[in-house]
């Protein structure tokens, strides 16, 4: 039987990233984090996107995704 690891990660994607001038470097620094897990053994295997919103607007400032991996552990 295949026995699994687990791991959540929080990647937090503000709005003001999203502009033009900011958008290749964030998404080379997320592209970068997940190539990383990846390397280590890690698959993406769901992801919930949740909305962040302002404290008194409520107007959604971004939002953060909840990114869950897993890893196939060594047989005992």
């Amino acid at each position: 039987m295949t026995r699994w690891s687990y791991h959540v990660e929080a990647m937090n994607i503000p709005e003001r990233w999203w502009r033009k001038k900011r958008q290749a470097k964030e998404l080379t620094r997320l592209n970068q984090r997940l190539n990383n897990l990846g390397s280590s053994g890690w698959e993406l295997v769901a992801y919930e996107a949740t909305p962040m919103t302002g404290a008194f607007t409520q107007n959604v400032k971004g939002y953060a995704y909840l990114a869950l991996f897993k890893q196939e552990l060594p047989e005992l």
